[in-house]
């Protein structure tokens, strides 16, 4: 990014409207668990054992789908369906290799796209690998051990650090045409504006998503690393995962923005969701340990959406039973765990699937990506390879193709 001071083109107050329609704050019910919480549980095993030439951090090992037990002539059909619906690139990863990959006349391969709130679920990550390296001793510590300032208001000096991350802060901050987003963006100190808005909630006591939190924990992870979060996460996220190219915008103050103003290219977003997979391996290192992968997606906050379903909230990762009943011979529901920006920005990750979807789009549909989803789950026919098919697997260039150029096929 040439200019470093200001946040990403769009990434303002629209940028903080829609990334709320898109990350479910559209629920009619907020449901907030105190209690002790299982954790969600990862099947991280793949068909056979990763060598470490296998992974993807030099680049993706393409495959063609069969290879991977899916159906061509299905992953051409959710392109062809999804070509007109805003949706600017989609990338699947199954079994860790590159079975499908698109982009429209847009944007193409390597280039880096504003991820919008995905943002968040890379903050959540860098705040697991501080607790690992004792930056940060727990998330029971309370933010006025960072701002000090806090300890003389009854409320404020209760947050922790665990409320910032499940946006239970309860700090007022209004949504309504961006408000709280569009004022802290035009502040001169985002930081000191987060922390000076008025304590309207006992912390942990009422979910209100708020672009304040995660960049107060941008704000919490400077001061203890002693480097900006994009320092921070360069040499301890992106270079060890082969993410070179990524650009992450800091506000006035020099603080990296904890909410949005992050882009990725497409390849790189399907590593993040990867990473999650492998729950927190890479090659032969823990980039995280399993347990905070585990404890991000876990439901801290349950979720009931104005189109019936249900889902949940952990630490800047959204969870959801989807896709009942679409892998042939199966009626079964797959829990399913994103990182969600606006728009259709998503970061699926399906584990008893082993898939990945990474997707860009720009739609005000807020069910599409969730469509999206149950068109490439609905490809898969087996856990093993199934015999190829290079009619279908034609077809299936043919709509890449014609998802670049916007064409009918």
């Amino acid at each position: 990014m040439k200019n470093k001071n200001k946040p990403l083109i769009g990434s303002g107050n629209k940028t903080a409207a829609l990334s709320l329609s898109a990350s479910g704050t559209q629920n009619k019910q907020v449901h907030i668990l105190n209690t002790s919480i299982p954790q969600m549980t990862i099947n991280s095993d793949s068909i056979s054992e990763k060598r470490a030439n296998d992974w993807p951090t030099q680049g993706w090992k393409t495959s063609t789908p069969e290879a991977q037990g899916m159906n061509s002539a299905g992953l051409a059909k959710m392109l062809e369906v999804f070509r007109d619906q805003q949706v600017h690139s989609v990338a699947v990863i199954r079994n860790g290799h590159l079975v499908a990959e698109a982009y429209n006349e847009s944007t193409q391969a390597g280039l880096p796209q504003d991820v919008k709130s995905v943002t968040k679920s890379v903050t959540s990550a860098l705040i697991g690998i501080a607790l690992s390296e004792r930056k940060l001793i727990s998330l029971d510590q309370r933010l006025a051990t960072f701002f000090p300032e806090l300890e003389s208001d009854p409320l404020k000096s209760k947050i922790m650090l665990k409320h910032l991350l499940n946006m239970t802060s309860g700090l007022a901050w209004n949504n309504e045409n961006e408000q709280s987003s569009t004022e802290m963006m035009y502040s001169s100190d985002w930081v000191q504006y987060v922390l000076e808005c008025p304590a309207k909630h006992q912390p942990g006591a009422v979910f209100n998503y708020s672009n304040g939190d995660a960049h107060l924990l941008s704000a919490v992870l400077h001061k203890v690393t002693g480097e900006s979060m994009l320092d921070y996460a360069k040499s301890r996220l992106f270079e060890p995962l082969g993410i070179t190219d990524v650009n992450w915008n800091h506000d006035p103050g020099g603080c990296t923005i904890g909410a949005w103003a992050m882009a990725l290219t497409l390849r790189d977003m399907a590593k993040i969701g990867y990473l999650y997979l492998k729950e927190g391996q890479w090659e032969d290192k823990t980039i995280m340990p399993k347990s905070w992968i585990r404890e991000s997606v876990t439901k801290r906050i349950f979720l009931n959406y104005s189109n019936g379903t249900q889902g949940g909230y952990g630490y800047y990762w959204w969870s959801k039973p989807l896709a009942q009943g679409l892998v042939r011979g199966s009626k079964k529901q797959h829990e399913v765990f994103y990182a969600s920006g606006s728009g259709g920005r998503r970061i699926f990750v399906v584990p008893d699937l082993q898939v990945v979807v990474a997707a860009t789009a720009h739609s005000a549909d807020v069910d599409m990506p969730e469509l999206l989803l149950n068109h490439v789950v609905g490809a898969i026919r087996s856990d093993k390879p199934i015999p190829e098919n290079s009619v279908a697997f034609a077809g299936m260039g043919q709509a890449i193709g014609t998802f670049k150029m916007g064409l009918e096929v």
